[in-house]
């Protein structure tokens, strides 16, 4: 695959994108960008770019909320999810992907669902079974999509809800972690093509120019009326995307 300009314009923009939202609801960068990636690289080297250039950003994360990390209660987890995490992508490479983009697009569909209807109404215990089933679907749907943040999210807000600082920095360490490794996986697995490389840059810098405004614009907002909209954009584009793997098939 051969990165031209217009690529790197393409991944500026969409992460200043992502970095808004990012800032404005607290999450979702992800999510964003794995709408726009996939329209000019494959769905793959798409989730590859979206967990490098994110690493950065959970990278400072990580060192403010470092006093709070729980690293007993992430260990579990983490391993679970690097063993799930590292077969998918030791898999990539044989499987094949032609029907990808439909199963994206149902994704991105069932976030939405889940975020907009079932995130206040899902409770787990958080027992090692939990935490197995958790870490385990995390760890797939990064590996394919590039998105593994929501089934986390669900785990350790059981576990860590009622302190704040604590779910904070156990989470953004973990995702931080397991973002880390999960990119050595694609590197050393053949998944990730060095020409995706040349993306990383512009994605970083737009992700903290999009940072930086979105932490103007959420004083004048409340994020719990930006948050719909994000869900209903999230599901039209899923369901588009349903649309566009049906027809490359």
């Amino acid at each position: 695959m051969r990165i031209e300009w217009p690529y790197l314009l393409y991944t500026f923009l969409i992460c200043i994108g992502g970095g808004l939202i990012q800032a404005t609801t607290g999450f979702g960068f992800g999510i964003f960008v794995m709408v726009f990636f996939p329209l000019f690289l494959p769905v793959v080297q798409a989730s590859s770019l979206s967990s490098l250039i994110l690493i950065f950003l959970l990278s400072a994360l990580a060192w403010r909320y470092r006093d709070h990390v729980q690293w007993k209660q992430a260990l579990f987890p983490a391993a679970i999810y690097l063993i799930a995490n590292t077969i998918i992508v030791r898999l990539i490479p044989k499987i094949d992907l032609s029907g990808i983009h439909f199963w994206l697009g149902v994704f991105m569909v069932l976030i939405a669902v889940y975020m907009a209807f079932m995130n206040q109404r899902i409770r787990i215990r958080p027992n090692w079974k939990a935490a197995a089933v958790c870490s385990t679907l995390s760890g797939a749907a990064d590996g394919l999509f590039g998105i593994g943040g929501p089934p986390m999210t669900i785990y350790f807000i059981a576990l860590l809800g009622g302190d704040k600082l604590a779910y904070l920095g156990t989470i953004q360490c973990f995702f931080w972690v397991t973002n880390l490794i999960n990119s050595f996986n694609r590197i050393t697995g053949g998944v990730l093509e060095a020409a995706t490389l040349w993306l990383v840059l512009p994605g970083v810098l737009g992700q903290f120019i999009g940072i930086a405004a979105g932490n103007r614009v959420v004083r004048r907002i409340d994020s719990r009326h930006f948050q719909p909209f994000v869900y209903l954009f999230l599901a039209v584009a899923g369901i588009l995307t349903c649309i566009s793997g049906l027809l490359r098939s």
